[in-house]
């Protein structure tokens, strides 16, 4: 994978919006099969405010929530489906997915299930800075 760029966000409304603008770009993609988007970094590092973001991005309008619990949601938006999976627990397989282009999956814990993504995913890693005073800021790298 290569490195794309790399954002310093603030605060969560600042992460919300750079994933509302990444996925209002990538929905316009027209693609073989379906669009992947991982997402890495440690418990509370901002994956979930990033989901969020992403769901608006592509006209959800109601608040997401993570789906740790079930591993998965699907959302209907428009003429597309949205696949919200957690994938902490390595127990998905979501492969049969992939295949049809009108599918965007977001994988939270993408590193747990590399066996079943694509060559050709975004990935997204977070992590917090560790400078003193900077709680709320999160580094997002984005490679492909």
């Amino acid at each position: 994978m290569k490195k794309i760029l790399s954002f310093v966000s603030t605060n969560e409304d600042k992460t919300k919006k750079f994933a509302e603008i990444f996925a209002k770009e990538i929905s316009k993609f027209q693609n073989q099969r379906a669009l992947v988007v991982g997402l890495e970094g440690k418990l509370g590092s901002g994956k979930t405010v990033f989901a969020k973001g992403f769901a608006k991005g592509l006209g959800f309008k109601e608040e997401m929530t993570s789906p740790t619990f079930i591993l998965m949601r699907i959302f209907k938006i428009k003429n597309k489906k949205f696949f919200h999976i957690d994938a902490w627990r390595d127990r998905i397989d979501f492969r049969a997915f992939l295949k049809d282009p009108r599918n965007i999956l977001l994988v939270e814990w993408s590193d747990k299930v590399k066996k079943f993504l694509p060559r050709d995913y975004f990935l997204f890693r977070f992590r917090s800075p560790t400078s003193p005073g900077s709680r709320t800021s999160r580094e997002i790298t984005l490679w492909r």
